[in-house]
Parts: structure tokens; sequence; C-alpha cells
């Protein structure tokens, strides 16, 4: 039996478990439930781990054995000591699953599927998260406290943010820019509602965060087919988020560090991950603009993963396991701007 290594991609709707040999291949695999300890608290988290762990060698009819070790690259896991927490009751229940268990935040699973060597993200999914991480896995952030707080660019501000036009619209509170007709139709349809007040259910008693984000999906199809202006803005103005929060966590880097995250004429490499970056067409305008207006970065490279950040966080019990990043990754936007 070679020795193996084990990874996880958690998140708040789903998680996907990758096991690694020793030359970086990939041994088994298997999907779970949420592993958000936000949501659902760290022992639950762990109990679907060792889940989804059974499963991964379910899937190649064996028997589960131990792995070397286990990165768990975890939403809602960037606090010391909620990863100290974790470590200890991986080692007092749960040592039969590993012999060592590294518990970091999502974002370095998708940096190290990526990257060879530490990098940036950018996460737009539900919400949205920038992260800089070294290769020492000290970590920045710009952004990801939440709906209530940031989560700007994601889907959940983007649909809340036609909602919000709509509605102050109609109140006339603030008159928008563009008319929202396609956008308030677009509305009252996809929650099946026919006015304002019918729409505070889903924002109290049957909120659902994911529920109002899904209207993003509809909002880019509506965006493509009729060029509607209200809701093309609100993709421009997302993808303005994200140069906002690359210039952010590389000040924050430089803030905190004294040192310059890569030289004037060096290109910054940004792996993009979430189903929103789906709608780059719909957003790369707005990124475009906000980014000729910073000089923090002049030059920047977007890239897309085809692989889980599961095989990033199976590396990280072990930096010589080998990954061929360039064959998981392709670039989709180049900014030159020297």
């Amino acid at each position: 039996m070679p020795r193996l290594y084990g990874g996880v991609d958690g998140g708040g709707s789903g998680s996907r478990f990758s096991i690694l040999d020793e030359n970086g291949e990939v041994f088994a695999e298997s999907i779970g439930e949420c592993t958000n300890q936000w949501l659902i608290g760290i022992d639950k988290v762990l109990e679907n781990v060792e889940d989804m762990w059974k499963k991964a060698f379910e899937s190649k009819s064996m028997q589960p054995v131990q792995l070397e070790g286990l990165g768990l690259a975890l939403s809602g896991v960037e606090a010391t000591h909620i990863k100290e927490e974790i470590v200890e009751k991986m080692q007092a229940k749960y040592s039969h699953v590993t012999k060592k268990t590294v518990p970091v935040n999502d974002s370095c699973g998708a940096v190290f599927t990526a990257f060879k060597e530490g990098g940036i993200v950018i996460i737009a999914g539900t919400g949205s998260n920038c992260q800089l991480v070294s290769p020492q896995l000290v970590q920045y952030g710009c952004g990801g406290w939440g709906h209530l707080i940031g989560d700007e660019g994601g889907a959940y501000s983007i649909a809340h943010r036609l909602v919000k036009a709509v509605f102050d619209d109609m109140d006339c509170l603030q008159e928008c820019a563009h008319n929202t007709e396609v956008g308030r139709n677009l509305v009252w349809q996809y929650f099946g509602v026919e006015d304002q007040m019918d729409m505070l259910q889903f924002y109290y008693t049957k909120f659902e965060k994911s529920h109002i984000a899904g209207l993003t999906a509809s909002m880019a199809k509506v965006a493509r087919e009729q060029q509607d202006p209200l809701i093309l803005s609100c993709f421009e103005w997302a993808g303005a988020q994200y140069a906002r929060m690359l210039s952010g966590v590389i000040k924050r880097f430089k803030r905190e560090t004294g040192k310059d995250f890569r030289g004037p004429e060096e290109f910054v490499d940004v792996v993009c991950v979430g189903k929103v970056f789906d709608s780059w067409d719909l957003m790369e305008q707005g990124f475009r603009k906000q980014f000729s207006m910073q000089s923090v970065v002049s030059k920047v490279r977007l890239y897309r993963c085809a692989a889980s950040g599961a095989l990033g966080a199976a590396r990280l019990c072990d930096f010589s396991l080998h990954l061929d990043h360039k064959s998981f990754t392709q670039m989709f936007c180049e900014i030159d701007g020297m």
C-alpha cells in the first residue's frame, strides 16, 4: 500500500475529499456534506470528514486505512484557537483517519492546487473573499466577512443590489439611473411574487441566503439575452469589487510585512474560484476599469482552476507531493499596465 495523503475542500453547501498517493496522483475521491464550522459546529464537521474518508475508500472497494496526513481546507477556519481545537479533536477521536491534521481556510486549498508556492485567490460564490497565502501558510485577507458586513461581488450581493435598486426606485427613495422594468419583472418572477410586500418573507421568515443568491444566475441569462443596462451594471459593479479586493489584499500584505508582494515588472497571478466567475464576460469591464484606477499593482493574470482545492489541501501535509499545476489552470484575463 502506498503512502496516502488526504485533502478536503469544504464549504457550506458541500465538500470534496481527495486522497493522493506519494506521487501526487489521485488515489480515490468522494463528496460529502457541509463542513463550515460556523454553520454546523466543529464536531459535526469532523463527523462529515470521517464519513467522506470512508466513502473515498468504499469507491475503491477497500477498507479505510490511516492517512499519513490530512489537509482540511474549510470555510470558516481562520482563527488559531479553531485550528487548535480541530487538531485536538482529530487526535482524540479520529486518529484512525490520519496521523497528522493540517486545518486551514478553504482559500489555501485553492491556492496550493493552482500554484506551487502560494499566491492569491479570489473566491466568488454565494459570498466573496480574497486571500493572499504565503508559502509558509500565512494569510492576508480582504473581504469575506459575510453578507451583513461584506461579501461584495458574491452572488448574494449581486442579487441584492438588483432588488435594492428596484425597491428604491419604486419608493422614489433613489431614482435609478436605468429603467427598472426588466429587473423588477425578473425579481418578481424568480421569487414568485407580485409586489414588494410579498418579497419581505424571503428576507425574514423564509430567509435563505443561497436562494436569494440564486437570482444571480437568472440575471446573467437576462443580461446576455436582453442587454438590460440595470442588470449589466450589477455585474460590472461586481467586477469592480474583485479589483478592489485584489488591490486591498496586496496593500495589506505590504502594511503588515513592510515588503512588496511582487516587483513592479512582475505579474501578480490570481486564481479565481466560484460559479460567479462563469459570468466573467459580464464583469470584465468593471474589473478592468477599477483596476486602471489603482496604483498598487500594474500587471495581473487571472486563472481558473479545473481541479478541486482538495488536491492543494493534501499538499499541505507534505509539500514534496508533486502536482501538475499547469494542467489544472487556464489563464482567462491578462492586464499589462506597464
